[in-house]
């Protein structure tokens, strides 16, 4: 996480921004998923505000909780349904660990309204397959390869330099693989 002084209020840590390691086991393995996150005046009175920056330019719709304009649906955050934001309880790490654990899960597809009365059936797995195929595909245009392939490298490897002791080698063959992938094909538009 990287956080950037407010010099209108003294210097105080508001804007931060944040890298989630898509989880192992889901269509988001090792992807660098890119969080903006601003602590209002009031917080931790109200919940912090969180914008998805990983959006394939306003193209890509990573998870129904996940939109493509950056929006977060948690109920933590107040953009969902359920149990809120408590000021004496919840904290950032909180929303941090709720989007990786919560969102970006194995089966994206259930986390759709309506959706959970298809798990266990044929049309439920096989909707289920579709969609984690598709967003594998983006996880590796949008979340892997972009970090890499734009000028957005500089700050990637600013803010995540313990990320290769983190993941090891196998991110570094995801990514030397998706690199040649997108220099010897048109694998990005």
């Amino acid at each position: 996480m990287e956080a950037q002084p407010n010099a209108e209020r003294g210097g105080a840590l508001d804007v931060l921004k944040a890298l989630i390691i898509g989880p192992e086991g889901s269509p988001y393995e090792n992807g660098c998923f890119e969080f903006d996150i601003w602590l209002p005046p009031d917080y931790p009175n109200t919940p912090p505000k969180v914008n998805l920056m990983t959006t394939g330019r306003g193209t890509v719709r990573f998870n129904p909780n996940l939109y493509n304009c950056g929006k977060v649906c948690l109920s933590l955050l107040g953009t969902w349904q359920g149990p809120g934001w408590d000021p004496v309880r919840s904290t950032l790490l909180q929303v941090l660990i709720s989007i990786q654990s919560l969102i970006m899960v194995s089966d994206p597809f259930f986390n759709e309204p309506g959706f959970q009365n298809m798990l266990g059936t044929v049309q439920g797995t096989s909707a289920s397959g579709a969609y984690n195929s598709s967003v594998r595909e983006a996880t590796l245009r949008h979340a892997m390869g972009m970090c890499i392939c734009t000028c957005r490298l500089r700050t990637f490897c600013r803010l995540h330099r313990s990320l290769l002791s983190l993941i090891g080698r196998r991110l570094i063959g995801l990514f030397i693989c998706f690199i040649y992938r997108f220099f010897n094909s048109s694998f990005i538009n």
